[in-house]
């Protein structure tokens, strides 16, 4: 449920964006909504059952599915600036992650251990793990060494956003061919070199950020007819349970 939670946390930045003109008057319809579908819930039995009583049980189904119906409004509107709101996300998490030491230690062993493991390199030259150097003399080794780093920054991300993540991919990780080309430019500017965390993290930002801006509109409109129907399905159910209730009524009343 931790997408749903992250979810909810971009339409409420994507209200707090709003003009307080703008948000005053989605706070209104979201209301006037509400209230306009509870009466016609409550009173559309009358359509064809004059006599029947609402009970307590059904005025409270009601109540919920007006509450529902004031924050799927709400949801709607304020997804108004997800694509803003990701791209401050992606720049926030990425500066964090540099930060992340303990991340980067992770990553380092991992990684030092995976290339002294692979045999592409001569172990018997192979530096203790605390002198903090992995040697990548071969293409191979390089290429590895660079897509654990990337792909751990891409799970690292999976981890601190995981709506946004969905969006992006469906499983966090990078392609080879970027990693390739980006890895290939490094060493030959940076030859005998390690593969700086750095990069990766900025690949893999650039790359979660640049699917994100293709992504949002579609995702934004497949969200919003995702909360027209959650909201007909949540209607469906006051709405059902008075009229089989009305129904019932004129049955035992013939």
């Amino acid at each position: 449920m931790n997408w749903l939670l992250e979810l909810i946390a971009i339409v409420s930045e994507g209200l707090g964006r709003f003009t307080p003109r703008n948000l005053g008057l989605t706070l209104a319809a979201a209301l006037g909504f509400a209230l306009l579908c509870g009466w016609i819930c409550l009173h559309y039995v009358q359509l064809w059952n004059k006599r029947f009583q609402l009970t307590t049980t059904h005025k409270i189904f009601t109540a919920l599915a007006c509450t529902f119906t004031f924050f799927f409004v709400l949801a709607f509107a304020g997804l108004a600036f997800m694509r803003e709101i990701t791209q401050a996300q992606i720049i926030i998490w990425q500066g964090n992650l540099k930060e992340d030491q303990d991340w980067s230690q992770r990553t380092f062993e991992k990684t030092y251990h995976k290339v002294k493991e692979s045999g592409k390199e001569d172990i018997s030259t192979f530096p203790p793990i605390e002198r903090n150097i992995i040697p990548v003399t071969h293409n191979d080794s390089q290429l590895l060494a660079a897509q654990i780093y990337s792909n751990e920054a891409c799970t690292n991300f999976d981890e601190m956003h995981p709506f946004l993540s969905k969006i992006v991919w469906a499983t966090p990780s990078l392609p080879t061919e970027v990693i390739h080309s980006d890895v290939t430019s490094f060493f030959k500017s940076n030859p005998g070199k390690t593969y700086p965390t750095i990069n990766a993290i900025d690949l893999a930002a650039k790359h979660i950020k640049d699917e994100l801006l293709v992504q949002a509109p579609r995702v934004v409109t497949i969200s919003r007819i995702g909360l027209v129907l959650a909201f007909i399905l949540v209607q469906l159910v006051p709405f059902g349970i008075i009229g089989v209730a009305a129904y019932k009524d004129i049955k035992s009343s013939l």
